[in-house]
């Protein structure tokens, strides 16, 4: 901004009483009287294009009418989000223990992944609740399933340690024969 917009707009903020009143209707009346001259300039400011107590009543009666099928359709939006997600998360766990999972149970687990999808296919006509439910059938199955692989890597992992050990064992009391040995 340059120095003379500046100085003008010092000199107006110091020479003009300004006055602003807003009402709960939305109308806002502004004016300002200029100290020097006296002058006095107002302006209103109000919506020309509110809405009527008729139509406001009949957005509502068009909401109230509507709510039922926005509320089937979130519940729809909603099961469907939570499906795609624990699809997504079980195809990536089986591919993680692929190698800890039978392949009989892996391939129930695909047949009921393929069950879920179908009926995501048909997102728009999706009943939530039998979502849920087939969701619900893949939830208790790969839980089984990662159970199984979560056990077996759990005994891996011990039989290896305690092999480990032994090993040790072992290899500690060859040592202490070869030390008395080497004392004799």
């Amino acid at each position: 901004m340059s120095s003379s917009y500046r100085n003008l707009f010092k000199l107006a903020a110091h020479t003009r009483k300004n006055m602003l009143c807003k009402h709960a209707n939305g109308i806002v009346h502004v004016s300002a009287r200029d100290k020097g001259t006296g002058k006095e300039q107002q302006i209103v400011i109000q919506s020309s294009g509110g809405l009527s107590k008729d139509e406001i009543e009949n957005m509502v009666k068009r909401a109230e009418q509507f709510a039922a099928e926005d509320k089937l359709k979130k519940e729809r939006i909603e099961a469907i989000n939570s499906a795609e997600s624990i699809v997504h998360d079980t195809e990536t766990k089986m591919e993680e223990f692929k190698d800890q999972l039978p392949k009989e149970e892996c391939d129930k687990l695909r047949e009921e992944i393929v069950k879920v999808r179908e009926l995501l296919a048909n997102k728009d006509t999706a009943d939530p609740e039998e979502v849920r439910k087939t969701v619900a059938t893949l939830q208790q199955s790969s839980l089984k399933l990662f159970e199984m692989a979560y056990k077996k890597m759990a005994s891996e992992r011990e039989s290896s340690s305690s092999s480990g050990s032994e090993q040790k064992t072992e290899e500690s009391s060859d040592t202490q024969g070869e030390k008395k040995e080497n004392k004799s």
